[in-house]
């Protein structure tokens, strides 16, 4: 997929500081799923791949600081994800996932980044593992592990255990 802005005016507050972007922004998005069944018979067995990938392009003019110079600006980021879940047996899966965002590239052409107080580049991530259980179609017990950094200079380590429950009319089907 591909999408296409021109924002005019974009502004964004930096510490008291009013700050504007005009110019044109693009993002180009792709994406998968990859599915296999041993058998086609997905009900006992089964694993999933799937990832997507995003990269966002900008390209124009920043007023910074009100001080009323444009500079020439150009950024560039992007982020993706990978997450496998594969069902073992009836009732159980396992999975992991992987998240990361890139900040990217700056240039801001005359205007040196080291003029932009509270500027930080940090490319966050995040991986999990995961086991759920499902005794019924309405209900599942998960428990996840992740290691997430998305703080710069910080980690956390997160653990959940979610029960999730669904209410609610639905067709006949066989779980």
């Amino acid at each position: 997929s591909h999408v296409r802005a021109e924002p005019r005016g974009r502004s964004f507050d930096d510490g008291g500081v009013s700050n504007a972007f005009s110019g044109r922004s693009e993002t180009w998005i792709a994406d998968f799923v990859y599915k296999w069944a041993p058998d086609g018979n997905s009900s006992d067995t089964h694993f999933k791949l799937q990832g997507e990938y995003l990269m966002r392009r900008e390209t124009g003019e920043l007023n910074y600081g009100g001080d009323g110079n444009d500079y020439a600006a150009r950024f560039r980021q992007s982020g993706s994800y990978l997450q496998a879940v594969y069902q073992f047996m009836p009732h159980w899966r396992a999975g992991v996932r992987g998240d990361w965002l890139r900040a990217g590239s700056i240039d801001l052409g005359s205007l040196s980044t080291t003029e932009l107080p509270g500027l930080v580049v940090y490319n966050p991530s995040r991986q999990s593992a995961m086991v759920d259980w499902s005794p019924s179609e309405f209900s599942r017990l998960r428990l996840q592990l992740a290691r997430d950094t998305s703080r710069a200079g910080e980690t956390d380590h997160q653990l959940w255990l979610q029960y999730i429950m669904s209410l609610g009319a639905h067709g006949a089907h066989k779980f």
